[in-house]
């Protein structure tokens, strides 16, 4: 798939379960210091890796979006696309303003704004947040961890990624729902190496989407077939419908031939 400049091959579906996910992505300055591919090729085709490895849908798994600096932008709610291909498009679509990280207030506007049923938030699935970040919180820092908390309590669970050395490991892991679901890149490049793992623990444990099947049921009918027998009179019968001369006719060269005779 390209999208201007970026191109990215998309992963196959791997996890055919309903699930709501909310992408909250750190659009911070620092991601695109060296190269704005930072941003364009490596975040956003995390974000699609992601999205692409579930089917998409109303009664499947829906995907929202949100980006964090200083400030937080919803980009699409988890009820506005209702098939993968428009996901992947809006995700490959989503540019990055900069600015500094405040985690707090991403967990804050997810929990509050997007998973609710209002925006999509379905009370019967899982609902999973997926945060990634390339740095620590330098904005609302004392409320980032009761941030979380609030998260967990309300049945959310967190999944956090940290890209480069300049992030804060001990923070994320505590930010995330347990330990293991803290997961690490050395750089951007790295990205692509820890998609399998978020979507293999985000599908684990959510249920199955119901499949419809379809019976068919053949009847088979037997009839029988019982010929009529055939009398001798039948060749007659066949004679005189085949004949090409009217019954009218005979009957007159029969009243002729009497006459004749009684001449």
């Amino acid at each position: 798939m390209c999208i201007e400049h970026l191109c990215i091959v998309v992963r196959n579906i791997t996890c055919a379960r309903a699930v709501d996910i909310v992408l909250v992505l750190d659009q911070s300055s620092s991601i695109v210091i060296e190269t704005f591919d930072n941003w364009d090729v490596q975040v956003l085709g995390f974000a699609k890796r992601i999205a692409g490895s579930f089917l998409i849908g109303r009664h499947q798994t829906q995907i929202g979006l949100v980006k964090f600096s200083d400030e937080i932008e919803i980009v699409f709610h988890l009820n506005t696309y209702g098939d993968r291909q428009s996901v992947l498009d809006a995700i490959g679509n989503v540019d990055i303003s900069g600015g500094d990280t405040n985690i707090a207030a991403a967990l804050r506007t997810a929990r509050e704004m997007m998973f609710t049923e209002q925006n999509g938030s379905r009370p019967e699935v899982p609902k999973i947040l997926i945060l990634l970040t390339d740095g620590t919180a330098n904005i609302e820092l004392t409320n980032t961890l009761p941030e979380a908390d609030l998260t967990k309590a309300a049945n959310i669970t967190i999944y956090t990624v940290g890209v480069t050395h300049k992030v804060d490991e001990n923070q994320l892991r505590v930010v995330a729902s347990i330990p293991d679901y803290f997961f690490f890149a050395s750089d951007f490049t790295q990205l692509s190496n820890v998609v399998g793992q978020v979507v293999e623990n985000s599908c684990r444990g959510a249920p199955t989407y119901p499949t419809t099947t379809t019976t068919n049921t053949t009847t088979i009918f037997t009839a029988t077939l019982t010929m009529p027998t055939t009398s001798t009179t039948t060749t007659a019968a066949t004679t005189s419908t085949a004949t090409t001369i009217p019954m009218t006719t005979t009957t007159t060269t029969r009243s002729t031939t009497a006459t004749a005779r009684g001449m």
